[in-house]
């Protein structure tokens, strides 16, 4: 019998999901598969549709914060594989103050999981809060702190 991912890390990875909706990013098929051995330890795949996965994880009892921030981490390097076996440019979520030059960063502030230019340490949004706007696809809107 097949068990449902866990729900620690289904909400972790809700908002970092979410984002990739958002943004026009690639979707993961996210199976409940059990990977590690290390104890608490929280676990899944993430796969692309006809091609190799990815593992991501949490462990569990962490500040729900660290778990956004870490498994938007592993998600994005999930996201930009996906986008380079795609064809597509291989950055994600692309800063929107540099486009066509870097991602975003994932980063802790203030005990919340946030997107960050890692070249000016300038926060965009929380993880999940990503958005398109209109124009060229992949840009995003900024959305400060309330």
């Amino acid at each position: 019998m097949k068990l449902a991912l866990d729900a620690e890390l289904a909400e972790a990875l809700a908002p970092v999901l979410r984002d990739l909706d958002s943004s026009g990013g690639p979707r993961p098929q996210v199976r409940d598969e059990q990977w590690s051995d290390f104890e608490g330890q929280l676990t899944a795949m993430l796969w692309r549709s006809g091609d190799g996965g990815q593992g991501v994880s949490v462990m569990a009892g962490e500040p729900r914060p660290d778990q956004i921030a870490s498994v938007a981490d592993q998600v994005q390097e999930w996201a930009v594989e996906a986008l380079w076996q795609q064809g597509r440019p291989a950055t994600w979520p692309e800063c929107p103050e540099h486009p066509d030059s870097h991602p975003l960063q994932a980063q802790l502030r203030d005990d919340r999981a946030v997107w960050a230019c890692p070249r000016t340490g300038e926060l965009v949004c929380e993880v999940g809060g990503l958005t398109v706007t209109g124009g060229r696809s992949g840009r995003r809107s900024r959305r400060r702190r309330r």
